[in-house]
């Protein structure tokens, strides 16, 4: 069960909407390993109103075999788990993949990923009910196109390499580079009439993710940081300020994991701060800042399905998207907050607040990275509670109630909550 209500301040008068998302859902699992063969399938069948039926695959999905070393595989594999502040920002690889195991180190080649923005169950299953249903009239109009094709997924040619590993189980060490065929996918990347005309053959737009990250493990602590770096071109016409007819993707991010753990739970506190685009005194992009790649980094479902929140420039099943808007959209923000779950007896409760303050966006722009300096009174706080319960050890079968929401500036005059009421078992 889900319920929202939103208003917006400006509009004469409250703009109030209540909506009921009741998907069905089936899902299919089937695992087998051997010396020589693996088989992992995770599917789940969706169905609502809107959308009709759909397949998602889960994380992993993919046939494998054993050969030299390595596990030569078709299909999906994701990334490496995240520390628990970061579960909701997935990303992996959808297509033809290498993967081996060296002394604590694991290596993988993604030889071929269709990227599409790594679709799953959490971040699909209220944006296929139809995000117009649950937004106030004025933010259907500016975030929703006249054709809006958000429930086809598109992809594009990915590849890069990963690898991940730990010292005495104390020290983990992370590092990936990806590139990413961009093209004029995307509201944001399309080209221009004035770029399309100096191409020869085709579009070589691009982008390059570099991601290096390390953590430590000490008893019942842990602290995590990753520092990401994307570079590319996305061709658009010509500017005085501009050696040539593109615009240079040049950012950075940065984002922290601190917290304690044991059997009983887990306590972390998290940040995101990426940096902006540099602008001219016209307000002209001279140079994109930082653009992320898979999941939303958040799991809030009205933020994150809904609005299409993302604290930078994305690239989503959509392609390349950034949003001029004051609404929860793919914008410049910092993002900080903190949660905790635990585990007594079958009953598991959790709490989270995050609180994201958005980027100045002002005409003229150095688009230097700094924490606090760039930061507007403009902002988003969201918290939730929940708690659930599991009659087996395994966790196999499951009752959840999730209630939770979030609430703008005053300015902007927006607040929405939602409550979520879940069933679920594994037939084995």
């Amino acid at each position: 069960m889900f319920r929202t209500q939103g208003r917006i301040s400006d509009e004469k008068e409250s703009s109030r909407i209540s909506a009921l998302s009741s998907p069905a859902i089936l899902g299919f699992k089937f695992e087998k390993y051997n010396g020589k063969f693996q088989t992992n399938l995770d599917w789940t069948l969706i169905s609502t109103t809107n959308s009709g039926l759909v397949f998602l695959p889960g994380r992993n999905s993919y046939f494998g075999f054993l050969y030299k070393g390595f596990l030569w595989g078709a299909g999906r594999k994701s990334d490496p788990d995240e520390f628990p502040s970061w579960s909701s920002w997935k990303d992996g690889v959808e297509g033809l993949f290498a993967e081996t195991e060296l002394d604590r180190i694991k290596i993988r080649f993604d030889v071929l990923d269709l990227y599409r923005g790594f679709p799953l169950l959490e971040n699909q299953w209220l944006k296929l009910q139809g995000r117009e249903l649950f937004l106030p009239k004025q933010a259907r109009d500016e975030l929703i196109a006249e054709k809006d094709d958000s429930l086809v997924s598109q992809s594009r040619y990915r590849a890069g390499i990963s690898l991940t590993g730990n010292k005495e189980d104390r020290l983990v060490y992370r590092f990936r580079v990806r590139y990413l065929s961009l093209g004029d996918w995307g509201r944001f990347g399309s080209d221009t009439k004035e770029s399309k005309a100096e191409m020869i053959e085709g579009d070589r737009d691009y982008l390059v993710e570099w991601r290096l990250g390390l953590g430590f493990l000490w008893k019942v602590f842990y602290i995590s940081g990753d520092f990401f770096l994307t570079r590319g071109i996305d061709k658009t016409g010509y500017h005085p300020n501009r050696s040539e007819r593109s615009v240079p993707i040049s950012g950075e991010a940065l984002r922290f994991d601190l917290g304690f753990y044991n059997s009983y739970g887990k306590i972390s506190f998290f940040g995101f701060l990426p940096d902006r685009e540099k602008k001219s005194s016209q307000g002209e992009i001279l140079e994109m800042g930082f653009v992320g790649m898979g999941a939303s980094p958040i799991s809030n479902p009205i933020l994150q399905q809904i609005w299409g929140f993302y604290p930078s420039a994305w690239i989503t099943d959509q392609g390349l998207e950034r949003e001029e808007t004051n609404f929860p959209g793919k914008r410049p923000a910092n993002l900080f907050g903190w949660k905790a779950e635990g585990k007594f007896s079958g009953i598991s409760p959790g709490i989270h607040f995050t609180y994201i303050g958005f980027l100045k966006e002002e005409n003229s722009s150095s688009g230097l990275w700094a924490v606090s300096k760039n930061m507007q009174n403009k902002f988003i706080r969201e918290a939730g509670v929940s708690i659930a319960w599991s009659p087996l050890e395994d966790g196999s079968a499951k009752i959840e109630v999730d209630l939770g929401g979030f609430e703008s500036d005053e300015t902007t005059g927006l607040r929405q909550w939602y409550m979520l009421f879940k069933i679920g078992g594994v037939w084995k």
